[in-house]
C-alpha cells in the first residue's frame, strides 16, 4: 500500500467545486488525443486543398470529438452529501459513507487505485472495474475508483477524502447526491 505524506494536502490543488459538490475531473488523455487530432486536420486540410468537400467534416470531426468527450465523457469522482458518487457515460455509482470502513492508496496491476473497505456486511460493488482489480490482485478494499485516471496527486485526493470520510459535519455542508 502507498503512504500518503505527512504534509496535509491543499485541497485547492485537487478540487473543483460545482454546484455545491466536491468534484475530482479525469485527466484529459493529451498524449494520446492530441497527435491523432493533429494528423486528423492535416488531412482535412489536404483534402480542402485539394478541392474534397469532405475535408471541411475531416477539419471538424477533431473538435467536435473533444468537445463532446470533454464535456459528456469525462468521467469524476463526486463527494456529495450522500456519499461518493463515479459517474461515467452511461453509469452512475453512490457508495454511501455509512457503508465506508475506510479508505486508501494502493497500486493494483499497473494501476493506482483509491480504495475502499467496506463495512463487514455490505455487499461488494457490482459493474465497477476498479473493484474487479482490488480483488484480482488481492487487496484487501472492496471497490475503489482508478487514482492515477483523476486530475491531481492521488496522496492529495485520499487526503480530501479522508477528511470528508472522518467528519459528519463536513460531510452535511455538502449538497445531497443528484442522480
Amino acid at each position: 500500500m502507498l503512504m500518503m505524506s505527512g504534509t496535509q494536502p491543499s485541497p485547492d490543488s485537487v478540487v473543483t467545486t460545482r454546484r455545491g459538490r466536491v468534484v475530482f475531473r479525469a485527466r484529459r488523455p493529451v498524449a494520446l488525443v492530441v497527435p491523432l487530432a493533429a494528423v486528423t486536420e492535416v488531412a482535412g486540410v489536404i483534402c480542402l486543398v485539394a478541392g474534397a468537400t469532405i475535408g471541411w467534416f475531416i477539419v471538424a470531426a477533431p473538435v467536435a470529438a473533444l468537445l463532446v468527450t470533454g464535456a459528456v465523457l469525462r468521467p469524476s469522482l463526486e463527494l456529495t452529501r450522500d456519499g461518493l458518487v463515479q459517474r461515467q457515460y452511461p453509469f452512475s455509482s453512490l457508495t454511501r459513507w455509512d457503508v465506508v470502513e475506510s479508505v486508501g492508496i494502493t497500486r493494483a496491476g499497473n494501476r493506482i487505485v483509491l480504495g475502499y473497505k467496506l463495512t463487514p456486511g455490505t455487499p461488494p460493488p457490482r459493474r465497477q472495474p476498479a473493484a474487479a482489480l482490488l480483488r484480482a490482485a488481492g487487496k484487501p478494499y472492496d471497490g475503489g475508483y482508478f487514482a492515477d485516471s483523476l486530475a491531481g496527486d492521488p496522496a492529495d485526493i485520499l487526503g480530501v477524502v479522508q477528511r470528508y470520510l472522518n467528519d459528519p459535519s463536513l460531510r452535511e455542508s455538502l449538497p445531497p447526491t443528484r442522480r
